[in-house]
């Protein structure tokens, strides 16, 4: 058996919770200028500029969203898909019983 420090598990803690914010982190979106002078202009914060041709995988943030909405970049894939994906937690809706039953009388 191997015996750590504290501060050995503090800094495993860490990278435990950075590794599990990093997997929770929502997939970026390809998109691409809507016109070519916008190719030079057109930088990300995080995500970066956009290659000489194509387009780039930016992440999918309040600023890309906002580029959307203006015109200024457009998506190259459908919007159809991220919407057809069931969503992973939904809420029970009230008054449903549990599966299964819970029929004590």
């Amino acid at each position: 058996m191997r015996v750590m420090s504290k501060v050995a598990l503090c800094g495993k803690r860490q990278n435990e919770r950075v590794q599990m914010i990093a997997e929770t982190v929502a997939p970026g979106i390809r998109v691409s200028p809507a016109k070519e002078e916008y190719r030079a202009v057109l930088k990300h914060p995080k995500g970066g500029g956009f290659p000489a041709e194509g387009g780039k995988v930016w992440p999918n943030d309040r600023f890309t969203k906002r580029r959307l909405a203006e015109g200024s970049i457009t998506r190259d894939e459908p919007a159809e898909q991220e919407q057809s994906k069931p969503q992973e937690r939904r809420r029970p809706q009230h008054g449903a019983r549990p599966e299964g039953g819970n029929d004590a009388a």
